[in-house]
């Protein structure tokens, strides 16, 4: 067996192999597609070492108007790359209208696979129709397990098989997703790129678009970053949890940057109420505790000014008013009172005149009554009638001395009663003009009063208004140094945060110290494998650390972007050839060329693989690769073209049918 082997004369770097591993540790042999069990639709047989897949393009010479040709494209070479996948693991093979249309057309359709994992054979079949038949045996063949009648199934034994044979244990501490056979269904999606990531970047491995499951969707680039340095071997457990650390610290940086800028605010905020509520300046009084102290001693003056309240003048104007109106008020008690007396002295010589009156006309009565008796002598007429209406026949005189003198005695005790009730009658009018003057003036003493009691009422609420802006202002100056303590605190937090990730940085940069070896191979065959492809002009870089993965490629001042995926995961193949990776010497690249190689590039990259081959006795690798451009003619037939798939004609389709897209 040859132990090594130049791939060109010029490159400085030699490819090793690792005796240990002179056959790969996965490669595939057989893929079988089947219409239904026992009608086999295609198989292709697979070898170590270098596998082709042509769709051949007709090119420029088929290019006329209206000339029937077909394409290198829709011939089957991604759904080949999927089923492959979907064969090793993954938990689609593609997105579901695709899958749709595959059923309607193979509703029993199958598709299987024959492995070998660490020397050992496996088998295992998948529906890509409506059955569930899902089986994985080691040891047993696709003849085996085609015709079994076993429904449902699991290919779990495979995957078992996959991730516990090629992974050491713990090395799930490295990888983000939390399901089982991780890391080989990461690797998988390394190793078996979706040709819609068109080789863009090194990390790029599942595109969304191909809705097929898999655990490389969802991580960040930092996190597959750790993935590819786990499976190349250059990170250590420690360092794992010292990276875990380190975003873990990274988290709270930002959630003490978040809340020093949050209490920043607030204390920006309450800053300018307090200044624009003392009247201060900013730029005089400052932000610091001098500051607040000068701010606070403010607000408590400004409280102790609040609670002062000079209402004395119109204290004093109101208690003179109310001894007015209580003085006003005891007068108008006097005076109702005497008029009340002047009224009643009035009634009484009202009554007493009634009387009076009637007294005159009941001695005049009586008179008669005693001289004729009760009737008239003459008419017979009652006296009382005759006293009132008159009697035309009486001839009687009467004795006018002692009517006279009646009715002057009467009358002088009438003029007595007329002089005291026209004496009453004045008094009441005097004394009710008086009351209708203190009344006027009571009225107005009260709206004196009320006025006098609103203004104190207000002059207090203003008062108590200030006082209670005072105690918040107080509040916020309170507050103020309360915000000022979090930040302060908030920060030093954040310094010990920047100190603790600093001192961990540098624990992580010793542990990558310790795989410098392994870094500076990777490096070496990373430029070693450019240099196959563009020649020994070319400047290739590779850094790899914690903190990130860039590769730089550059002939003649040119970068070559696209080469940096399709060269790293040579490299990393290399590498496992080399023995320096956990991930099997297994790589799968669907239409490299699209991701615009030139031509001469594309046939030395067929040379470079070819030239691989070499290192053993057999190849200790597989590698497959689809195209639609013609590769090299030293490599259009057997052993490396393993399989030839035409777009323009349904039969030489991968399932030997048109499906209606060009997807397949």
């Amino acid at each position: 067996m040859a132990e090594q082997a130049e791939l060109f004369p010029d490159p400085e770097v030699s490819i090793i192999l690792n005796k240990a591993r002179h056959e790969p540790r996965l490669w595939v042999s057989r893929l079988v597609i089947w219409e239904k069990p026992g009608e086999m639709i295609r198989e292709v047989r697979l070898r170590r070492g270098l596998n082709i897949i042509w769709s051949p393009d007709p090119g420029a010479g088929q290019a006329e108007l209206g000339r029937d040709a077909g394409s290198g494209h829709g011939a089957g070479k991604t759904l080949f790359c999927r089923l492959l996948r979907y064969c090793l693991g993954e938990d689609a093979f593609s997105n579901d209208e695709q899958r749709r249309s595959i059923a309607e057309r193979l509703p029993a359709g199958l598709v299987g696979a024959e492995l070998v994992i660490d020397g050992k054979p496996w088998a295992l079949i998948r529906p890509i129709g409506l059955t569930r038949k899902h089986l994985a045996r080691e040891g047993a063949t696709l003849e085996d397990l085609a015709p079994m009648k076993e429904p449902g199934g699991s290919i779990q034994p495979l995957l078992d098989a996959l991730n516990s044979t090629l992974f050491p244990k713990g090395i799930e501490c490295f990888l983000p997703a939390e399901r089982e056979n991780t890391a080989w269904l990461f690797a998988l999606a390394w190793l078996s790129r979706d040709q819609e990531c068109r080789f863009d970047h090194i990390l790029d491995w599942r595109h969304r678009r191909a809705d097929t499951g898999s655990v490389a969707i969802g991580p960040t680039k930092d996190q597959l970053l750790v993935v590819v340095r786990a499976f190349l071997g250059i990170i250590g457990q420690e360092e794992a949890l010292r990276k875990t650390e380190r975003e873990q610290i990274a988290e709270k940086k930002r959630a003490q940057e978040r809340d020093i800028a949050f209490y920043q605010r607030q204390s920006n905020q309450r800053s300018t109420e307090i200044m624009e509520a003392l009247e201060l300046d900013q730029a005089t009084v400052g932000s610091d505790e001098l500051g607040l102290a000068i701010l606070g001693d403010a607000a408590e003056k400004r409280l102790e000014e609040s609670k002062k309240l000079d209402i004395s003048g119109e204290s004093s104007s109101l208690e003179s008013s109310r001894q007015q109106r209580e003085t006003t008020l005891k007068e108008m008690a006097v005076l109702e009172s005497d008029i009340t007396r002047f009224n009643a002295t009035r009634e009484l010589h009202d009554q007493q005149l009634k009387a009076l009156r009637g007294e005159r006309s009941y001695l005049v009565a009586n008179e008669i009554i005693a001289r004729l008796g009760p009737s008239c002598p003459v008419c017979l007429v009652p006296i009382e009638q005759a006293m009132t209406e008159g009697c035309k026949l009486s001839n009687q005189p009467w004795d006018p001395t002692k009517v006279q003198s009646d009715k002057d005695r009467i009358a002088e005790q009438l003029k007595a009663c007329d002089g005291a009730i026209k004496r009453a009658n004045q008094f009441i009018a005097e004394h009710t003009i008086q009351l209708q003057g203190l009344q006027q003036q009571e009225a107005k003493l009260a709206k004196e009063i009320d006025a006098l009691d609103k203004k104190i009422e207000e002059a207090k609420s203003r008062q108590r208004q200030k006082e209670f802006s005072a105690k918040q202002l107080v509040g916020k100056v309170s507050s103020q140094k309360l915000a000022l303590e979090s930040i302060n605190k908030t920060k030093k937090t954040l310094e010990d945060l920047v100190r603790e990730d600093e001192r961990i940085a540098n624990l992580e940069a010793k542990l990558r110290s310790q795989h410098s070896a392994a870094l500076l191979r990777l490096r070496e065959i990373f430029s070693y494998v450019c240099k196959c492809l563009l020649g020994n002009q070319v400047k290739a870089s590779l850094i790899l650390s914690g903190q990130g993965l860039q590769a730089d490629v550059e002939v003649g001042g040119m970068a070559m972007e696209s080469l940096k995926a399709v060269a790293f995961d040579l490299a990393a193949m290399l590498m496992s050839i080399e023995g320096h990776s956990l991930l099997p010497a297994f790589l799968v690249h669907d239409s490299p060329r699209e991701a615009d190689l030139g031509e001469a590039i594309y046939h030395r990259l067929f040379r470079l693989v070819r030239s691989c081959e070499r290192l053993g006795d057999d190849p200790p690798f597989q590698y497959i690769i689809t195209t639609t451009s013609r590769p090299p003619d030293d490599y259009c037939q057997l052993p490396f073209l393993v399989a030839e798939l035409q777009g323009s004609n349904a039969e030489e389709r991968l399932l030997r049918q048109n499906l209606g897209g060009s997807a397949t």
